[in-house]
């Protein structure tokens, strides 16, 4: 017996070791319980867990603790096997029910202690889930976010190229619709006619501006502005196009803040939500568009519905705001419907009503500008649009991120004559814009020399014993972009400007160019008569210069 008291103790130790290692270990949570699944052992993290401390739980079923009631039978029917077998319940995940009601995930196996005399026992140890389904949620999200903007992309990148392309062929119809328009007198017939295809044509531009919107292909020129004037303007040209029996309201309240924002981009926004809002009215008897500017503070988007940002979550968000908001009385949303409002080319209008890219680029004007927009919408109950611009400190009006002044870009009177004699060598390697253009400008009173093939007209520069007074050249040509043509015309002839034409004038161009020497960036296509405003200043100003050589 003297031998055996040191077993006796160890095995003490052992038990008491066990014991508390069961007891403390964390987030393992651990219950024993008898064939009729009364509760004999609850450790510390299973209190943590489930919500009943030890002195609650002990003595009663699990049933009544934490086994949903539609999981009773099947757990029962469990046990039963596992006596039987003798083989313990395969381990998987469970939803098991907290002291709260609130359900809790767990990976759940389980232990069947047979020991000879004794009555068998049984454990559950129950591992929590919750902060792996978060993190799966979030990969997932992450994941869709990723996929989702790799889509946007690609649809971006692809309707950027389309975009270019009809540029051209838009171009082309507005510069002979300008020139048949002189030859035909306005009482002519023909005239209506070709006022009704300008009319088109203009709408096809404005249509391009969306893609290159959507594309995120627009140089964004950020401004700290007031939003009042430019909804107010966007107002005045909605109420002109607002079909009869929809009523169009707007409201301003007091201390809306200042934003940094593209005022024109701004003006889109306005003009693409409410432009949805009046085409949801139509059938719905009294139509009503709604549009409000307010100042706002706190949380932008406090409620459950569906919510666009661009702004970064987390800390550092602003707290205040100036709010825009659009609401109708239209036909509302379904939950599908607003699931996919701002993807590109999605509508739910008859084809040849819309285009599906209004609210697909009011999202990527949003998230470059940094807001939120919060959607509400319902069947049979209307949409409200609520848009959040970050708020700054108020500056001087046209001041913008960069501190530089923007100007509008000036229009020729009518009336006003163009330097007559001024030599134009104008290069494209689109034959019909080429030959287009030089018929406008001639008509203007240019003398026009065209080349359609850029190393061509590189050695006409060189071979002319008279300098062209100015070069006009297109931006993308096979071979050699319009910079490098400007370059290499600023070899040649270092006084003579360069100005290029480009249907997209991006960032990237706006930095190089002066580096390459180009006096005037034209945007393509354009009305003729800024297409004209800028090729007078420019001749003018050579014309005024007494020549050299």
């Amino acid at each position: 017996m003297i031998g055996a008291t040191p077993s006796y103790d160890a095995m003490r130790e052992s038990v008491a070791r066990f014991q508390q290692l069961l007891e403390y270990v964390p987030n393992v949570s651990v219950q024993g319980y008898g064939l009729d699944l009364t509760t004999r052992y609850w450790n510390l993290a299973s209190q943590r867990l489930y919500g009943y401390s030890a002195q609650e739980a002990i003595g009663k079923s699990l049933l009544d603790l934490i086994i949903p009631p539609e999981m009773h039978s099947g757990v029962i029917a469990a046990v039963t096997e596992m006596i039987e077998s003798g083989q313990p319940i395969p381990a998987g995940d469970l939803t098991l029910r907290r002291k709260d009601g609130s359900p809790v995930e767990v990976y759940s196996s389980h232990v069947y202690l047979n020991i000879p005399g004794r009555e068998p026992e049984f454990y559950c140890i129950d591992f929590d889930l919750t902060e792996r389904r978060e993190a799966e949620a979030v990969r997932a999200l992450l994941q869709s976010q990723l996929r989702e903007s790799q889509k946007m992309e690609a649809l971006g990148t692809l309707a950027g190229g389309v975009a270019h392309d009809f540029n051209n062929i838009v171009a082309a119809i507005i510069g002979n619709v300008e020139l048949a328009l002189h030859d035909v007198p306005a009482s002519s017939p023909a005239h209506t006619s070709l006022m009704e295809i300008r009319k088109a044509s203009r709408r096809a531009r404005d249509l391009v501006q969306q893609i290159l919107a959507f594309s995120r292909r627009q140089v964004l020129e950020r401004q700290v502005i007031e939003l009042e004037p430019v909804v107010q303007e966007s107002v005045r040209l909605l109420r002109a196009t607002v079909p009869a029996g929809v009523e169009l309201h707007s409201h301003i309240g007091p201390g809306v803040p200042w934003v940094l924002a593209d005022a024109t981009q701004i003006e889109q926004v306005v003009l693409n939500l409410c432009t949805n809002a009046w085409q949801a009215v139509q059938g719905v008897g009294q139509g009503r568009v709604e549009i409000r500017l307010e100042a706002h503070q706190g949380d932008p988007a406090p409620g459950d519905s569906s919510r666009a940002t661009g702004a970064s979550a987390g800390g550092g968000e602003p707290t205040a705001w100036a709010r825009l908001t659009v609401r109708d009385n239209g036909q509302g949303m379904s939950d599908e419907t607003r699931s996919r409002m701002f993807e590109p080319f999605f509508t739910t209008k008859p084809p040849g009503k819309g285009t599906g890219l209004g609210l697909a680029v009011v999202h990527g004007i949003l998230r470059d500008h940094d807001a939120v927009m919060e959607v509400e919408s319902a069947p049979g109950a209307g949409s409200t649009f609520s848009v959040f611009f970050p708020a700054v400190a108020a500056a001087l009006p046209g001041a913008s991120a960069s501190g530089v002044l923007s100007t509008p870009p000036q229009v020729r009177s009518p009336g006003t004559v163009s330097p007559k004699g001024a030599h134009i060598l104008y290069v494209d390697d689109d034959e019909m814009i080429a030959f287009l253009m030089q018929r406008l400008l001639q008509r203007e009173g240019y003398r026009v020399t065209v080349f359609t093939d850029a190393p061509q007209a590189l050695a006409a520069v060189d071979d002319h014993a008279e300098p062209f007074d100015l070069v006009i050249t297109d931006y993308n040509m096979p071979g050699m972009t319009g910079l490098d043509f400007a370059r290499a015309v600023k070899r040649l002839r270092p006084d003579t400007p360069v100005a290029i034409t480009s249907g997209y004038i991006s960032e990237e161009l706006l930095e190089q160019a002066p580096a390459a020497g180009v006096s005037e960036l034209i945007y393509k296509p354009n009305t003729v008569e800024e297409l004209f405003a800028a090729v007078d200043r420019l001749a003018q100003a050579v014309l005024a210069k007494p020549r050299q050589g």
